[in-house]
């Protein structure tokens, strides 16, 4: 046997004994695929993210953002101003009011969408459409029915005799977060309502069937088995909108802008005025760290949550 033939035979036997398997090959050329676009996202998530925290400990000299370290400085100056307790306030008003209205409306159009009545299809996909509409057209078209001279609504009362009723909804300190929430949970009940039936459909009918044979009523069935087949998704739900609300800004933005007199501002709107109306960058860096850590503590919750809900399934 020539040495040539035999070189061959090691270098295609070698060859062969590193040759990957086609799943492990797939799944690395899937990664290479999809890695530049991860690097990206990631420097444009982390990279935005390391200068709040590194502006919120630090003064900021503008124009060329130089920074020295101050420590909690900013923190201590932000949160001792005396419209920070309103702000808080509202934020709270806000949290608790939005995620409450959105789940009961939405839980009760998925109950509502979840029966086999003829053409519930196309009443599924009407109570759908404040998803689909953008939030500025949103915001816009509620604060043109809310206005209080020439708005839709104010022009109903009047028009069925409920003139005293009229009211300057998105003027007046005492109705402005309210009007707004209300108009935010019309925009966002849907999401609660697709979440909700998908885990209304997913329940085995036969424990209905049982329940009914038990001579439970309409309310039993719902307390003792919808209810509890829905808690691990109610969980999720909660979580999700307490983190939308507080991330609401461009609703709150549009339609008041925080007032009047701060009465609707909340902590989006409370950083977005400090850092591009007074340009207190390190303020409104500090106070976007807080709402972070806010943020991240629901996470806390919702990660274990996912982990026990894919265990169980």
């Amino acid at each position: 046997m020539s040495p040539d033939i035999s070189t061959k035979k090691v270098s295609g036997k070698a060859e062969a004994s590193i040759r990957l398997p086609n799943k492990i090959r797939l799944q690395l050329i899937a990664i290479l695929f999809v890695l530049p676009c991860t690097i990206v996202l990631v420097m444009m998530m982390f990279n935005p993210l390391i200068q709040t925290v590194e502006f919120s400990f630090s003064k900021i000299i503008l124009p060329k953002f130089e920074t020295h370290f101050i420590g909690i400085d900013n923190f201590v100056r932000v949160f001792s101003r005396p419209e920070v307790g309103l702000v808080l306030k509202n934020t709270f008003v806000w949290i608790i009011g939005t995620v409450a209205l959105r789940f009961f409306l939405g839980f009760g159009a998925a109950i509502i969408m979840n029966s086999d009545v003829k053409g519930i299809n196309v009443f599924r996909l009407i109570a759908l459409l404040p998803w689909t509409v953008p939030s500025i057209v949103a915001a816009n078209t509620w604060r043109w029915m809310l206005q209080g001279d020439f708005g839709l609504i104010n022009g109903f009362l009047k028009e069925f005799g409920m003139g005293g009723l009229a009211h300057n909804w998105l003027g007046s300190s005492s109705t402005a977060i309210f009007s707004v929430l209300f108009a935010y949970s019309w925009a966002g009940y849907p999401f609660v309502m697709i979440m909700l039936l998908a885990g209304m459909q997913g329940i085995p009918k036969e424990l209905y069937e049982s329940g009914n044979i038990d001579g439970a009523n309409a309310w039993q069935l719902f307390w003792y088995i919808t209810v509890p087949s829905l808690k691990s998704v109610i969980f999720i739900i909660l979580i999700l909108e307490i983190i939308s609300g507080f991330n609401s800004f461009d609703l709150l933005y549009t339609m008041t802008g925080g007032g009047p007199g701060g009465s609707s501002e909340i902590l989006g709107l409370f950083i977005y005025r400090l850092g591009f109306t007074n340009f207190d960058f390190a303020g409104a860096s500090a106070v976007s760290v807080v709402l972070i850590f806010m943020a991240l503590l629901c996470f806390l919750f919702y990660g274990p949550s996912q982990a026990r809900k894919k265990r169980m399934g």
